[in-house]
């Protein structure tokens, strides 16, 4: 009897000192750990304790979990605790004594006992926040993404989409999604594919490292076959082992179509034409004649905000407004993307080419309607005049010029008269 009662005591003594060697390893956890036995917090670590908000572990023992469960999510303590027990982590909110709710992870494991779980619970707040403020930034940014006009692709090291913005989608004529694993050549028409494969592969391996981040014009292939002048601008990234480049398109038909224009226009011939009659005039009946060089001020705004078709409406409302503030006898030509010159035949006095450009100043002050958006621009206007400024018309072309880059210079939307040998600068800047 003396024996076997000796080796009863030395199995309980066994017993409690795993038990206790047991509850201090899990002391050691740093997420929080608890024995529930029968529905009923038997054990709860100090990691546990703090995460709860309570003074000790005897605040919990002998209490249900979902005590501390935040209403809404209890819903999951009903399914019992068995089927809790096959879900790999168990995503909810907790309570702590003081009130305050903070996001936890679950973990519910079968203790080898008989209704006994084992649960180890982590406070993934800060997780979550930062998942939140990702999922927010990812979200700006695919909003600005979709909200831009130029194309943007970003392509893999073979040379192949991963991923393109709606305005890239609908700038080559495809739906959501389909340009992903094209490769960018296949954008190009047949007879270009081959040299920018060239370059390509030479980037790759090392050569021409100055390709990137440059702004070269190409030709685009659109899905139904047709094809259109781009801009494309190309940069690196790196990420990780991984080589990856954005790619940014634009669709520069329209500009391309009003350089064109422009180009054809008969307007510098003209005017050239016009000057050398109107100086031969002068040198043959005496008197002056003026030129004067107007640029718009505030008008590429117009063009960034509302597109072309905007700004060449506000070109043509100029060159009325301009015709408006000279005689049939003078002359307007636009001369450039937004510069227009006037030249203001037979007057006596360079008063009278003042007046002139203070009329031109004030007509164009007064704001431009285009399809319910106002267009606000203005002028700044130089003046120069034969034969105060120059013996020839280039002489005064360039005093002109000089004179209206003065203007720019002393806060634009205004005018004055080059300053010349013999003749006083005259200034009229608001």
């Amino acid at each position: 009897m003396g024996s076997g009662g000796e080796e009863v005591t030395a199995s309980v003594a066994a017993r409690t000192a795993t038990v206790v060697l047991d509850r201090e390893l899990l002391e050691l956890a740093s997420s929080l750990v608890c024995l529930l036995q029968d529905n009923q917090i038997s054990f709860l670590n100090n990691a546990g304790v703090r995460m709860l908000g309570l003074s000790s572990a005897e605040d919990a023992i002998g209490r249900p979990f979902e005590d501390w469960v935040v209403n809404d999510y209890r819903f999951l303590m009903e399914a019992g605790w068995d089927l809790l027990a096959e879900e790999e982590f168990l995503p909810l909110k907790l309570s702590r004594s003081d009130g305050s709710v903070f996001e936890a992870e679950l973990r519910v494991r079968r203790a080898p006992s008989d209704g006994v779980f084992f649960i180890e619970g982590r406070d993934i707040s800060k997780f979550v926040k930062s998942a939140e403020a990702l999922r927010e930034r990812e979200e700006r940014l695919q909003g600005i993404l979709a909200s831009v006009a130029e194309g943007i692709v970003t392509i893999n090291d073979s040379g192949k989409i991963e991923s393109a913005n709606p305005a890239a989608e609908r700038m080559f004529g495809f739906g959501r999604g389909q340009m992903a694993g094209i490769d960018l050549g296949d954008l190009m028409p047949e007879d270009l594919r081959e040299r920018h494969q060239r370059f390509f592969d030479a980037y790759m391996s090392g050569l021409f490292p100055t390709l990137m981040g440059r702004l070269v014009e190409g030709v685009g292939l659109r899905r139904d076959g047709s094809t259109f002048p781009m801009e494309i601008s190309v940069s690196e990234l790196r990420h990780g082992r991984q080589r990856l480049f954005t790619s940014i398109l634009r669709d520069i038909s329209e500009r391309k179509e009003n350089e064109e224009r422009i180009r054809r226009l008969p307007n510098r011939n003209l005017l050239n034409d016009r000057m050398n009659h109107a100086l031969a005039r002068v040198k043959r009946n005496g008197g002056r004649m003026a030129v004067l060089y107007v640029d718009l001020d505030k008008f590429k705004p117009i063009n960034d905000s509302l597109g072309h078709e905007a700004g060449d409406h506000v070109l043509r409302e100029v060159s009325a407004r301009l015709a408006a503030c000279v005689r049939s006898s003078d002359t307007v030509a636009r001369v450039g993307g937004d510069e227009f010159v006037v030249v203001v035949e037979e007057i006596q006095r360079s008063a009278e080419a003042a007046l002139v450009a203070r009329k031109i100043v004030d007509a164009l002050a007064r704001p431009f309607d285009y399809q319910g958006h106002v267009c606000q621009i203005g002028a700044s206007i130089g003046v120069a005049v034969f034969p105060d400024d120059g013996n020839s018309m280039e002489e005064v072309s360039k005093a002109a010029d000089v004179a209206m880059y003065r203007v720019k210079h002393a806060g634009r939307n205004g005018f004055c008269f080059f300053a010349g040998q013999d003749h006083p600068v005259e200034e009229f800047n608001d």
